[in-house]
């Protein structure tokens, strides 16, 4: 399971009869902040993440619900940054419309871009799903501040107290790249 935004359908489906966790083989999700700051998600809030903040509660709930977890924090995404470079290879290398329909995506955010503020959040996780061989896995205790109105309510803290999972760290921007190239030029090949 690809999990790339909050967390509240898919801690609800953990919870509902059958046991949903015993069929997962493994949940990958693209969210926490844990040895960074988050995402500034309000004034008062600066160190949670998106995803996790949204709904903390499922975040715990899936967290803690036994199943395995990759997480694909947003320590590792920063050290991924959607460049100029990598648009222009894109663009030039695009064979298929999907490829073309991202390519278009990613000019329309040039400015974006250019300010190394936009990076391969939810695509990093994706290509994790398909080959964790392009990060380094490690074990880590991941616990979610769950506590409406708190200032880091929302907040994934790198203690060792939480529900263990893999996190996903040091990857390799240019074989990421490579990877998102290649998957978005192959996609339509799998649908024929």
């Amino acid at each position: 399971m690809l999990a790339l935004g909050p967390l509240t359908n898919v801690g609800a489906a953990l919870e509902a009869p059958p046991a949903l966790v015993e069929y997962t083989e493994m949940i990958y999700v693209m969210g926490s902040a844990v040895d960074v700051y988050g995402s500034s998600v309000s004034d008062e809030n600066t160190i949670a993440e998106w995803n996790i903040y949204c709904d903390p509660h499922a975040a715990r709930i899936v967290f803690e619900s036994g199943a395995l977890i990759t997480l694909v924090l947003l320590d590792a995404t920063i050290d991924v940054p959607v460049t100029p470079e990598i648009v222009a290879q894109l663009e030039a290398e695009k064979s298929t419309p999907e490829a073309e329909f991202v390519a278009a995506l990613l000019a329309n955010n040039a400015e974006l871009i250019a300010s190394r503020n936009y990076y391969f959040w939810d695509p990093l996780a994706a290509v994790v799903m398909s080959d964790p061989r392009l990060v380094t896995l490690t074990p880590r205790d991941v616990p979610v501040i769950d506590i409406p109105s708190a200032p880091d309510d929302g907040r994934s803290k790198p203690v060792a107290i939480g529900s263990e999972m893999l996190v996903a760290t040091a990857q390799d921007g240019d074989a990421l790249e490579a990877a998102l190239i290649s998957g978005w030029n192959s996609l339509n090949a799998d649908v024929r």
